[in-house]
């Protein structure tokens, strides 16, 4: 079974892909937004209800393994998700990559199941959809299962977390892997590039300056002995959450987990000190000639941590910006002729992030005439209250997309995932969702005339190796 490993975290762009249009209208408000999570407790767990009958329920384990459960009985299945809070972010200088390379070490072999049976047991067993990713902040295993087959992932995860056998030969095979990806995703993509060369200008000092895959000369350097010591460190219960949501009776599945993890000992490691950026002072620009068709412009200003007060409003200000045809910046660079494509959106990062906006030009358009027209689109919402109607707008297609995210059982333990892992708690996103229809023209104007400053600007473009472009 073939893994997918993405190489670098972009949560909240690579949820904002294209969705059909809204068929109704949906004034903000009217749909069952997330109410207040008002936690009570129900035995072994607390209780938060989240949308509509849907009540997640969160256990604690004395270790500090946090236990996220959904019951959703939409079919006999159930998506097991672990998120340990470990990413890039907790790399050194020298040794970047590792947590990523060590995401591939944990599909080899432990004490209890040689190399090659973990993925031939859950085969058997019926598994789809298994998958693993890191990104700067934590990193990410998911499998999706018949109900039935709860003790083995349980067991299978379990024995992994804290029996995960690294050696040598298992260390070179994946650094081998993970240089063939580096040179897949970075080397020979012009995308992958960029999105190297933005964070490595955008930050100087702070860890998300390095790429999530890392560097070549540093995979190169390193041994397994770092891989055991990353393992060690980072890889315990007290890290991690464990969030599972389908057909499955809430206290079978305490039992279960009580049992394969509940004696796994806690390290209460604490993370090595994160340096912060300083503050951007004037703005800084980087071309770059590469294996494209047409010019490509990416802009990105620095804004605060995912965790922030003024997040719901950075996410309605790209909803205005970028979703949906009739958005300003699809009607002005699409629309006129200049753009093939425009995107924009915040990375959901633990420290101060970007918010990065991004454009393919038409062939024979330079980047010259659509960096302009995306400035002054800034301006004018830094000079111009939005209107009400643009604003009911965008709430009807964030609502639309927030719950198009949910309708299944994957998108339901995800949401629930980054939510505790990246935001501290599922209640923290749900009251994020509620602010976003809180949001007025003011508090628009005012975030735009605090973040949206060229001092603060990344710019990287690319242009065309050849004259006619190249595939």
């Amino acid at each position: 079974m073939q893994k997918i490993h993405l190489a670098f975290g972009v949560s909240i762009l690579l949820s904002a892909c294209s969705h059909a249009p809204v068929k109704t209208e949906i004034q903000p408000g009217q749909v069952a937004a997330p109410v207040a999570a008002s936690v009570t407790h129900e035995g072994k767990f607390e209780v938060i209800p989240m949308i509509g009958n849907f009540k997640a329920k969160r256990a604690v384990f004395p270790n500090g393994l946090k236990l996220v459960f959904l019951k959703d009985t939409s079919s006999p299945t159930f998506a097991y998700q672990t998120w340990f809070n470990v990413g890039s972010r907790n790399e050194v200088v020298g040794k970047t990559g590792l947590a990523h390379l060590f995401e591939h070490l944990m599909f080899k072999g432990t004490k209890n199941h040689k190399e090659g049976e973990f993925d031939a047991l859950l085969e058997r067993a019926g598994e789809e959809g298994e998958n693993a990713f890191t990104t700067t902040d934590h990193t990410t295993y998911l499998q999706e299962l018949p109900k039935k087959e709860l003790d083995l992932i349980v067991g299978l995860e379990s024995d992994r977390m804290v029996n995960l056998i690294v050696n040598d030969e298992s260390f070179k095979t994946e650094r081998e892997v993970v240089q063939n990806e580096r040179r897949l995703r970075k080397e020979n993509s012009p995308e992958g590039q960029m999105y190297q060369n933005l964070f490595e200008t955008a930050y100087t000092v702070n860890p998300y300056h390095w790429p999530v895959i890392g560097y070549e000369q540093d995979l190169n350097l390193m041994n397994a002995q770092d891989a055991r010591d990353f393992y060690e460190r980072y890889y315990s219960p007290d890290r991690a959450t464990i969030v599972v949501v389908g057909d499955l009776d809430e206290d079978d599945l305490y039992d279960a987990v009580d049992k394969a993890y509940g004696k796994i000992p806690a390290r209460r490691t604490p993370d090595n000190p994160i340096t912060q950026e300083p503050e951007q002072t004037a703005q800084r620009r980087k071309r770059m000639s590469l294996n494209v068709e047409v010019q490509k412009l990416w802009m990105a200003y620095k804004i605060p941590e995912s965790s922030s007060p003024e997040t719901p409003v950075i996410e309605v200000i790209q909803g205005i910006l970028a979703e949906g045809k009739n958005s300003r910046l699809d009607r002005a660079l699409v629309d006129s002729g200049i753009s093939t494509s425009i995107s924009a959106g915040s990375l959901n990062l633990k420290d101060p992030g970007l918010f990065l906006i991004d454009t393919d030009l038409q062939k024979g358009k330079t980047t010259t005439l659509a960096e302009p027209i995306i400035l002054r689109e800034l301006e004018r919402l830094k000079n111009n209250l939005v209107t009400q109607e643009e604003l009911t707008r965008v709430m009807n297609v964030m609502d639309f997309h927030f719950y198009a995210g949910l309708v299944n059982t994957h998108g339901k333990a995800t949401f629930i995932g980054q939510s505790e892992s990246q935001l501290g708690s599922l209640e923290a996103s749900l009251d994020l969702q509620n602010k976003i229809h809180g949001v007025t023209p003011e508090m628009i104007q005012a975030a735009a005339q605090k973040y949206f400053n060229t001092s603060g600007l990344t710019v990287i473009v690319a242009t065309p190796k050849n004259p006619g472009g190249e595939k």
